[in-house]
């Protein structure tokens, strides 16, 4: 295959990525579902532009060349990511999967900035800094109160919420300044590839861009609760904020790009004349070939999971309209209910079913809640197989649940446990597991013959 211009290299980069992209349609219906939302990652809709505007603007910069190096850490990191799909272990999916194309395209084209740069961009649209959450709710709250207490507002914080005399604020997830930062750090990237060219430069630019998103959104939450304060809570910008700081955000980017242009005002270019390039068929058939048979779809084909292109989002159960305590799983294969009576004890037994078709089905989910609706958890003990949870109620009432995860055989209360069962069965190409929940109410002095009983049918 001879490649005398530019822009069919550059068409044949972009049916590469999509090639990439379409092989593994676990990643579109995850990113379908987490990232093209209208919250953290609602920058996700502009960067599949930005990707293939950089990777045309460094067309010329590119050059075919077949890596045996390469192709072999592809493998690798495919066999990873067809353990992790299998096992549902999505959270090494989201990381890797930029890594494959990053190097899938290095198998076939010379490695350089002009590449990987815009190729990296991806980990900006997966959902993978959902750990950063925490940390930056804990630095907003500091920033905060130190800003606060220059004021003349007094000021009652208390964990995530902050008190001042017209009311309460919670410093939520949403409100940590998770996505300033995202986009921020993108950004940074952006401009370090584009206008910069000295490592400190791009250092000191990121560390701007970086704790200045951190200050604008300590700064965005300080607004708010004056304003809260100044309008005795009536102002729709305290009911309705997501707006506001990006009216702060957009001043702080005008001044990062004027940093930019003071750092450097004259980039270099490398732009370089475009030669003839040409790759033969058979490296280029047996890099398609080895990726599609450790590709995702073959996953698919081979545990039986249909329909093999499925991009559609995740549909999760809303609310839970069964007034029987049970718990809230949003998303199952099967499901069966049980209700019987043993010992005079009424006993509650649902068994809910995973095949593992997609990122929430599976007994792990971050939304499943084992806790029933109008219960509240009083201790926990986690036994050899299940765990056990003592309940009450506002009314006074007493109830003990059981509940364990099955995967490889083996029963546990543990989810680390269950995730490492899912691992060794991801290894025979099996993703099906369950989940058993049992439920009793309490007429005994601290439910002790109700949980001997749940012991009991935990061994039947």
């Amino acid at each position: 295959m001879t490649i005398k211009r530019a822009e069919i290299l550059f068409t044949f980069i972009v049916l590469l990525l999509g090639y990439s992209l379409f092989i593994y349609p676990q990643v579109i219906s995850d990113w379908r579902t987490y990232s093209f939302d209208d919250g953290t990652y609602s920058h996700a809709y502009l960067m599949p532009f930005i990707i293939v505007t950089l990777l045309w603007q460094q067309r010329n910069n590119l050059e075919l060349r077949f890596h045996t190096g390469y192709l072999l850490a592809m493998l690798s990191v495919a066999a990873i990511l067809a353990v992790s799909i299998t096992a549902q272990q999505v959270s090494i999916l989201r990381l890797l999967f930029p890594l494959y194309v990053i190097l899938l395209f290095c198998t076939l084209v010379r490695p350089s900035l002009a590449l990987v740069v815009p190729l990296a961009l991806l980990w900006f649209i997966s959902p993978v800094w959902g750990s950063l959450t925490a940390p930056l709710q804990y630095i907003s709250v500091v920033i905060t109160k130190f800003i606060m207490q220059l004021t003349h507002i007094p000021v009652y914080v208390d964990g995530n919420f902050i008190q001042i005399p017209q009311g309460v604020f919670e410093i939520a997830e949403g409100c940590s300044g998770l996505r300033y930062f995202i986009v921020s750090l993108a950004l940074s990237t952006l401009l370090c590839h584009l206008h910069l060219r000295k490592l400190k430069n791009m250092l000191l630019l990121t560390f701007c861009a970086v704790i200045g998103a951190i200050l604008v959104n300590g700064v965005r939450i300080v607004l708010i609760i004056l304003i809260g304060y100044y309008s005795d809570m009536q102002s729709s910008i305290v009911k309705d904020h997501n707006m506001f700081g990006w009216f702060l955000y957009i001043p702080f980017i005008v001044v990062l790009f004027y940093l930019v242009g003071k750092l450097e005002p004259h980039p270099a270019s490398e732009d370089k004349p475009y030669a003839t390039q040409r790759l033969a068929a058979m490296p280029l058939a047996l890099v398609i070939g080895a990726s599609l048979l450790a590709s995702g779809i073959s996953i698919k084909l081979l545990m039986g999971q249909y329909p093999v292109l499925d991009f559609s989002p995740v549909e999760l159960t809303t609310t839970n309209k069964d007034q029987t305590p049970s718990p809230y799983i949003p998303a199952y294969s099967r499901k069966a209910h049980n209700v019987r009576h043993l010992s005079g004890v009424e006993v509650i037994d649902i068994s809910y079913q995973f095949d593992g078709r997609h990122d929430a089905n599976r007994a792990d989910y971050y939304l499943n809640n084992m806790i029933p609706q109008g219960w509240n958890k009083v201790s926990s003990d986690v036994t050899n197989n299940s765990r056990l949870i003592w309940l009450s109620d506002h009314s006074g009432n007493n109830a003990i649940l059981q509940y364990w995860y099955e995967a490889n055989g083996q029963k546990t209360g543990s989810v680390g446990v269950y995730k490492r069962n899912r691992i060794k069965q991801a290894l025979q190409l099996n993703a099906k597991s369950s989940l058993h929940w049992q439920f009793i109410r309490c007429s005994s002095l601290r439910c002790q013959d109700e949980a001997n009983l749940l012991r009991q049918l935990l061994n039947e």
